[in-house]
Protein backbone atom coordinates (compact mmCIF):
# COMPACT_ATOMS: atom_id res chain seq x y z
CA UNK A 1 0.00 0.00 0.00
CA UNK A 2 3.12 2.45 1.00
CA UNK A 3 4.52 1.53 -2.18
CA UNK A 4 1.45 2.69 -4.26
CA UNK A 5 1.21 5.87 -2.71
CA UNK A 6 4.72 6.25 -3.21
CA UNK A 7 4.41 5.05 -6.91
CA UNK A 8 1.44 7.73 -7.37
CA UNK A 9 3.15 10.45 -5.75
CA UNK A 10 6.34 9.42 -8.06
CA UNK A 11 3.92 10.16 -11.34
CA UNK A 12 2.51 12.84 -10.21
CA UNK A 13 5.56 15.20 -9.24
CA UNK A 14 7.37 13.60 -12.63
CA UNK A 15 4.27 14.89 -14.65
CA UNK A 16 4.38 18.32 -12.78
CA UNK A 17 8.21 18.55 -13.42
CA UNK A 18 7.49 17.89 -17.39
CA UNK A 19 4.75 20.71 -17.22
CA UNK A 20 6.94 23.04 -15.80
CA UNK A 21 9.87 22.73 -18.39
CA UNK A 22 7.38 22.35 -20.95
CA UNK A 23 5.55 26.03 -19.66
CA UNK A 24 8.78 27.73 -18.69
CA UNK A 25 10.37 26.70 -22.39
CA UNK A 26 7.48 27.35 -24.38
CA UNK A 27 7.20 30.97 -22.62
CA UNK A 28 10.75 31.59 -23.06
CA UNK A 29 10.99 30.98 -26.43
CA UNK A 30 7.57 33.02 -27.08
CA UNK A 31 9.48 36.57 -25.07
CA UNK A 32 12.28 35.52 -27.54
CA UNK A 33 10.74 35.66 -30.61
CA UNK A 34 8.63 39.05 -29.11
CA UNK A 35 11.79 40.50 -28.21
CA UNK A 36 14.20 40.11 -31.52
CA UNK A 37 10.71 40.71 -33.31
CA UNK A 38 10.10 44.40 -32.09
CA UNK A 39 10.47 46.76 -35.02
CA UNK A 40 12.30 49.44 -32.40
CA UNK A 41 15.16 46.52 -31.45
CA UNK A 42 15.48 45.42 -35.09
CA UNK A 43 19.10 47.46 -35.43
CA UNK A 44 19.88 45.79 -32.01
CA UNK A 45 19.29 42.47 -32.94
CA UNK A 46 20.32 42.40 -36.67
CA UNK A 47 22.12 43.55 -39.60
CA UNK A 48 20.21 44.60 -42.68
CA UNK A 49 21.45 43.07 -46.05
CA UNK A 50 19.43 43.40 -49.21
CA UNK A 51 17.43 40.46 -48.57
CA UNK A 52 17.73 39.59 -45.22
CA UNK A 53 18.04 40.39 -41.99
CA UNK A 54 21.62 39.14 -40.45
CA UNK A 55 21.49 38.13 -36.49
CA UNK A 56 24.05 40.10 -34.56
CA UNK A 57 26.08 39.10 -32.22
CA UNK A 58 23.57 40.43 -29.39
CA UNK A 59 20.28 37.82 -30.93
CA UNK A 60 22.78 34.98 -30.23
CA UNK A 61 23.26 36.44 -26.43
CA UNK A 62 19.92 36.99 -25.88
CA UNK A 63 18.91 33.33 -27.07
CA UNK A 64 21.22 31.74 -24.80
CA UNK A 65 20.42 34.00 -21.87
CA UNK A 66 16.26 33.63 -22.61
CA UNK A 67 16.92 29.45 -22.68
CA UNK A 68 18.43 29.95 -19.57
CA UNK A 69 16.59 32.14 -17.83
CA UNK A 70 13.50 29.67 -18.91
CA UNK A 71 15.13 26.25 -17.94
CA UNK A 72 16.60 27.89 -14.24
CA UNK A 73 13.17 29.47 -13.42
CA UNK A 74 11.41 25.75 -14.15
CA UNK A 75 13.83 24.07 -11.89
CA UNK A 76 13.44 26.60 -9.57
CA UNK A 77 9.69 26.66 -9.46
CA UNK A 78 10.20 22.72 -9.05
CA UNK A 79 12.34 22.54 -6.12
CA UNK A 80 9.93 24.90 -4.48
CA UNK A 81 7.37 22.90 -5.03
CA UNK A 82 9.19 19.84 -4.27
CA UNK A 83 8.88 18.19 -7.70
CA UNK A 84 12.26 17.47 -7.30
CA UNK A 85 13.65 15.70 -5.06
CA UNK A 86 17.15 14.85 -5.09
CA UNK A 87 18.25 19.04 -5.64
CA UNK A 88 21.54 18.95 -8.24
CA UNK A 89 24.59 20.65 -6.48
CA UNK A 90 25.65 24.54 -6.99
CA UNK A 91 28.68 23.31 -8.89
CA UNK A 92 27.40 21.52 -10.85
CA UNK A 93 24.41 23.96 -11.72
CA UNK A 94 26.61 26.86 -12.41
CA UNK A 95 28.98 24.94 -14.73
CA UNK A 96 25.45 23.63 -16.58
CA UNK A 97 24.78 26.93 -16.93
CA UNK A 98 27.72 28.38 -18.09
CA UNK A 99 27.66 26.11 -20.57
CA UNK A 100 24.27 26.65 -21.58
CA UNK A 101 24.87 30.99 -21.43
CA UNK A 102 27.83 30.52 -23.26
CA UNK A 103 26.99 28.01 -26.53
CA UNK A 104 25.72 30.09 -28.87
CA UNK A 105 27.93 33.62 -28.00
CA UNK A 106 30.80 31.67 -28.31
CA UNK A 107 29.82 29.39 -31.31
CA UNK A 108 28.50 32.61 -32.93
CA UNK A 109 32.15 34.13 -32.17
CA UNK A 110 34.12 31.34 -33.95
CA UNK A 111 31.98 31.76 -36.91
CA UNK A 112 34.05 33.69 -39.18
CA UNK A 113 37.30 31.71 -38.50
CA UNK A 114 35.41 28.41 -39.07
CA UNK A 115 33.41 30.24 -42.08
CA UNK A 116 37.00 30.49 -43.86
CA UNK A 117 38.08 27.19 -42.65
CA UNK A 118 35.20 25.40 -43.79
CA UNK A 119 32.62 27.70 -45.60
CA UNK A 120 28.95 27.87 -44.77
CA UNK A 121 28.59 24.51 -43.64
CA UNK A 122 29.68 25.66 -40.15
CA UNK A 123 26.42 27.93 -39.81
CA UNK A 124 24.21 25.74 -41.21
CA UNK A 125 25.86 22.16 -40.20
CA UNK A 126 28.37 22.27 -37.57
CA UNK A 127 27.25 24.82 -35.34
CA UNK A 128 23.92 23.62 -34.94
CA UNK A 129 24.99 20.25 -33.83
CA UNK A 130 28.10 21.27 -31.70
CA UNK A 131 25.26 23.20 -30.16
CA UNK A 132 22.71 20.49 -29.52
CA UNK A 133 25.99 18.52 -28.20
CA UNK A 134 26.76 21.33 -25.34
CA UNK A 135 23.62 21.08 -24.15
CA UNK A 136 24.26 17.35 -24.28
CA UNK A 137 27.09 17.98 -22.11
CA UNK A 138 25.11 20.12 -19.85
CA UNK A 139 22.67 17.45 -19.19
CA UNK A 140 25.47 15.19 -17.55
CA UNK A 141 27.09 17.97 -16.42
CA UNK A 142 23.61 18.14 -13.64
CA UNK A 143 23.38 14.51 -13.67
CA UNK A 144 26.95 14.26 -12.56
CA UNK A 145 28.29 11.39 -15.01
CA UNK A 146 30.16 12.45 -17.87
CA UNK A 147 30.24 8.87 -19.38
CA UNK A 148 26.69 9.52 -20.31
CA UNK A 149 27.26 12.07 -23.25
CA UNK A 150 26.38 9.58 -25.65
CA UNK A 151 23.16 8.81 -24.66
CA UNK A 152 22.35 12.04 -24.05
CA UNK A 153 23.55 13.52 -27.18
CA UNK A 154 20.77 10.40 -28.93
CA UNK A 155 17.97 12.16 -26.19
CA UNK A 156 18.59 15.91 -27.45
CA UNK A 157 18.47 15.13 -31.03
CA UNK A 158 15.52 12.83 -30.24
CA UNK A 159 14.05 15.77 -29.12
CA UNK A 160 14.95 18.37 -31.05
CA UNK A 161 13.41 16.27 -33.89
CA UNK A 162 10.52 15.96 -32.01
CA UNK A 163 10.39 19.93 -32.00
CA UNK A 164 11.30 20.25 -35.75
CA UNK A 165 8.19 18.14 -36.54
CA UNK A 166 6.03 20.25 -34.58
CA UNK A 167 6.85 23.42 -36.50
CA UNK A 168 6.93 21.61 -39.64
CA UNK A 169 3.36 20.58 -38.71
CA UNK A 170 2.60 24.33 -37.75
CA UNK A 171 3.68 25.57 -40.96
CA UNK A 172 2.27 23.69 -43.09
CA UNK A 173 -1.85 24.08 -41.06
CA UNK A 174 -0.84 27.61 -40.45
CA UNK A 175 1.25 28.85 -43.25
CA UNK A 176 4.54 30.74 -43.03
CA UNK A 177 2.92 34.12 -41.76
CA UNK A 178 4.40 36.51 -39.21
CA UNK A 179 3.64 33.88 -36.33
CA UNK A 180 6.10 32.00 -37.62
CA UNK A 181 8.98 33.34 -35.55
CA UNK A 182 7.07 32.88 -32.46
CA UNK A 183 5.70 28.87 -33.32
CA UNK A 184 9.34 27.92 -33.63
CA UNK A 185 10.96 29.41 -30.78
CA UNK A 186 8.30 28.52 -28.61
CA UNK A 187 8.22 25.05 -29.73
CA UNK A 188 12.26 24.60 -30.11
CA UNK A 189 12.81 26.23 -26.65
CA UNK A 190 9.57 24.23 -25.31
CA UNK A 191 11.25 21.06 -26.36
CA UNK A 192 14.34 21.64 -24.75
CA UNK A 193 12.80 22.17 -21.60
CA UNK A 194 11.06 18.60 -22.26
CA UNK A 195 14.47 17.37 -23.10
CA UNK A 196 16.23 18.19 -19.72
CA UNK A 197 12.72 17.41 -17.56
CA UNK A 198 12.57 14.04 -18.73
CA UNK A 199 16.44 13.57 -18.58
CA UNK A 200 16.19 14.28 -14.76
CA UNK A 201 13.22 11.94 -14.48
CA UNK A 202 14.90 9.16 -15.85
CA UNK A 203 18.37 9.55 -14.01
CA UNK A 204 16.36 9.59 -10.68
CA UNK A 205 14.94 6.23 -11.90
CA UNK A 206 17.83 4.79 -13.04
CA UNK A 207 19.66 5.79 -9.44
CA UNK A 208 16.55 4.41 -7.64
CA UNK A 209 16.47 0.98 -9.09
CA UNK A 210 20.53 1.03 -8.66
CA UNK A 211 19.98 1.52 -4.83
CA UNK A 212 17.28 -0.87 -4.73
CA UNK A 213 19.27 -3.85 -6.15
CA UNK A 214 22.73 -2.83 -4.80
Amino acid sequence: MNRDVANSNNIASDLGVLGWFLLFGAVSGFLFALLVSRPSLESFFFFKSDKFLIPRYSYWCALSLMQLIGLGAAYAVCVARRLVVHRISQVRLVTAALIIGLATPVLRALTPVMNSRIGLDWDFIVAPLVFLFLLSVALCVVSGNLKWVPLAVVWTLFFTAIGVGVIYVCVRLLGPDESYTFIQWSVLFATIGLSFSSWLIWRRVWNSKRAAYA
